[in-house]
């Protein structure tokens, strides 16, 4: 339980803030605005982050917003009078125009802006920064971002980038799990298009569902992340995928010895609806051999579609499906098989009411998840998780307060047959019905921004009521964004859980089911930051954390390696700190991430008394780094775009092995000891105490960019560990056998744009 005078703030602070709010401020104050909606003139796509401010008779500023992710923008205390109204962002031709704002309560002004065809070669590079502009836990990602990272593939992907952030952990090149600031991978929420997607990185660790030519934008939270966002203790990803063309048919085409895709678009009614369909297919099982001088039995595919209509008022709808599989061996020679399929199918809208405070997004879908292992060393075992959902969000304007609120319904089933790996149940189905709503305000008092809110959940089963406090702040101290102090502090629960054996870091099988004894996972984050502009193109941010979680679900420790083990609970503790330095210019990026992070986790168990004669014991978890630093940069020079890419990670804490000993069998009669040694079987030594070798590794690429006419090719050549680091992936007790990450990796690219 956690009784301090910060815990009270937490609980007492945002719903009394909020509803003092609805106290004091009429909600349906008349004011007058300005509204619209700013979309690209060649595509379609919505334009987020340009800036659309209005001028007075003078040309002096008056009053200014920018467009969030769907290009939505609004100007609120308006004057009636006659303004210049001037929309401008990086690579798109400036668009003025005068308007008369009369004295009705809101006007609407949606407009097209065209890209500056002068500017197109420096687009990607000039767009403002991304990675080093963290939020309390928050940073915005985008396709430009992606397109940085060195990705053996003709595109950015997800997957890659995450990866190059302090703070995220991924154990390998393979299994498709990522840890974020002390969270595994099941504590993680991903979302696209508002739906969930339970396992969205392929089993090979550079790709994603998510990849460059699909992305729209993406919210990444490591933490402290906002009272929409519930089920989940540890991070937030929360993908938008992009429409398709409006107005043009277009598609592109590309193939590397690791991934072929091809990406098609265009308009249904043009200016009014259209479409986009994209299919991806790892080649990696067929081309290893050849490039890397090894078979790597793995595969992975996806295939997405989108249909998105447009109204005149503005309001957006779109139905989307898309589906992943992956398959194939982490030991590539005598592991077990893997396997995981994602089905997600649903829509949404996004709507400007005749009220013009309210701003209305509605989703609803059927996201499904199932995988299985199966091998040398286990029988079959297999889980899936099917999640029904509806939600409706409103954003509600009260003078300049924004009053964000909204409810969900969703309907869990939950498969599992482990064959008692865990001591429970081998095959067993469980419903989960919950219902949930949240409230949360931004309210501006003059440099600060506070958001304070609460999020509640309900289960009919198992977890009643649970409220979730949740603050929010933002101080820039000398008003402009050049400098600012964020913090976020916030409660967080979960009940549901992934189990696994994360003693094997050779394991990708996650059992789904609601948590352990009826006690949901519950976590506190504390986060506290500054970003600071250097210099022009030079920024800098810095920001430490602490998350507390209780009732995380373990494998009970046992000195013998066998899978037959029970689940205890235990609570954890992670410290850390991340630091970031991001330059840029018109033909140069660079960044440089430094992540530190400290987790433990405490746990009594029956096994550690007899065996070390104290009933809990701590340990670091086997996704402990201590330590990660990530580099990458990216230059220009006229149609050639070279990349490198280099992380290193101190090691990661491990099981060893005490001894050996043999294990006869008595169930079928007494065994005949002369004749027969028994089985032989490992005997471990204390949990995690031994730490792996230190990772490194160097990824660099060249990329040339031809241009025929309305055809451009993308020729692309790269390397995968460089300098062919031998780098460890995890270390099989079992049959005493060392299993490495990828060696060097050369590879081609080659991409048609039409």
């Amino acid at each position: 339980m956690y009784l301090s005078a910060i815990q009270f703030l937490v609980y007492r602070l945002p719903l009394t803030a909020i509803l003092a709010l609805f106290l004091i401020v009429p909600v349906h104050a008349q004011q007058v605005q300005l509204r619209g909606i700013i979309t690209d003139a060649d595509d379609g796509q919505p334009v987020e982050g340009a800036n659309v401010v209005l001028l007075d008779e003078n040309d002096i500023f008056y009053r200014g917003a920018a467009t969030d992710r769907n290009g939505l923008f609004r100007i609120g205390s308006i004057i009636p009078g006659t303004y210049t109204l001037r929309i401008s962002y990086v690579g798109y031709l400036t668009l003025e125009e005068p308007i008369e704002i009369t004295e009705e309560p809101s006007q609407i002004f949606n407009a097209r802006i065209e890209e500056d065809s002068g500017m197109l070669d420096e687009v990607v590079i000039t767009v403002r920064s991304q990675a080093a502009r963290m939020t309390a836990g928050h940073q915005r990602v985008s396709p430009v971002d992606l397109q940085r990272v060195v990705t053996p593939a003709a595109g950015g992907d997800m997957a890659s980038y995450l990866q190059v952030l302090p703070g995220v952990v991924a154990t390998g090149d393979r299994g498709g799990q990522l840890f974020v600031r002390g969270g595994t991978p099941s504590e993680n929420l991903s979302l696209i298009d508002g739906l969930t997607i339970y396992q969205p990185f392929h089993i090979v660790g550079f790709f994603s569902a998510f990849p460059e030519e699909l992305l729209a934008s993406a919210d990444f939270y490591a933490g402290g992340f906002e009272t929409r966002y519930s089920g989940r203790v540890s991070s937030v990803l929360d993908v938008r995928m992009r429409d398709g063309n409006f107005h043009n048919a277009t598609g592109s085409g590309s193939l590397s010895p690791f991934l072929a895709e091809v990406l098609i678009e265009g308009p249904i009614l043009e200016g009014h609806s259209s479409w986009i369909g994209s299919f991806r297919r790892s080649q990696i099982e067929h081309t290893s051999p050849l490039f890397l001088g090894q078979e790597q039995p793995v595969h992975f595919e996806s295939q997405f579609l989108k249909v998105t209509q447009l109204s005149p008022d503005g309001t957006r709808c779109s139905a989307m499906g898309m589906h992943t599989y992956d398959r194939g061996k982490l030991d590539t020679d005598f592991g077990n098989n893997f396997w995981w399929r994602n089905v997600v199918i649903g829509g949404g809208c996004t709507h400007i009411t005749s009220d013009p405070d309210l701003f209305v997004d509605f989703n609803s879908g059927i996201s499904h998840l199932s995988n299985g292992m199966g091998g040398s060393r286990e029988t079959n075992l297999s889980s899936s998780i099917t999640k029904l959902s509806t939600d409706l969000n409103v954003s509600q304007f009260v003078r300049d307060i924004e009053v964000r609120y909204g409810i969900n319904f969703h309907m869990k089933w939950l498969n599992y047959d482990i064959e008692e790996i865990f001591q429970l149940p081998s095959g067993d189905i469980d419903v989960l019905l919950g219902l949930g709503s949240y409230i949360e305000a931004s309210i501006p008092m003059g440099n600060i921004t506070w958001r304070p809110g609460t999020a509640f959940t309900f289960y009919t089963d198992l977890f009643g009521l649970t409220a979730e406090p949740r603050l929010r702040f933002t101080w820039q101290p000398f008003g402009t964004d050049y400098q600012e102090f964020n913090a976020a502090v916030g409660y967080y629960s979960q009940s549901i859980t992934g189990i696994t054996d994360l003693r094997d870091v050779g394991s990708a099988f996650l059992a789904w089911m609601p948590a352990p004894e009826g006690k949901q996972m519950r976590s506190l984050h504390y986060l506290l930051g500054w970003q600071q502009r250097l210099a022009r193109g030079l920024q800098l941010s810095v920001e430490g954390y602490h998350k507390r979680v209780t009732n995380l679900p373990v494998t009970v420790w046992s000195t013998i390696a066998e899978f037959t083990t029970d689940l205890a609970l235990a609570d954890g503790n992670v410290y850390g700190a991340d630091i970031r330095f991001e330059y840029g210019t018109r033909s140069f990026y660079s960044f440089i991430g430094y992540g530190y992070s400290w987790i433990e986790y405490e746990s009594a168990q029956k096994s550690f008394s007899e065996w070390f004669g104290q009933p809990i014991q701590r340990y670091h978890p086997a996704h402990d780094r201590r330590h990660q630093l990530n580099a990458m940069v990216t230059l220009d020079v006229s149609d050639y775009t070279f990349s490198v890419g280099w992380q290193m990670g101190t090691g990661l804490p491990f099981t060893r092995q005490m001894g050996f000993d043999s294990m006869l069998r008595f169930d079928r009669g007494l065994p005949n000891v002369r004749a027969s040694y028994g089985t032989p079987r490992v005997i471990l030594d204390q949990p995690f105490a031994g730490r792996t070798p230190v990772f490194h590794r160097m990824d660099v690429s060249v990329k040339r960019t031809l241009r025929m006419g309305t055809t451009r090719m993308e020729i692309q050549l790269g390397m995968i560990n460089s300098y062919d680091r031998t780098n460890l992936f995890y270390y099989d007790v079992y049959t005493q056998r060392r299993i490495d990450q990828l060696p060097f990796a050369p590879y081609g690219s080659i991409k048609m744009v039409l």
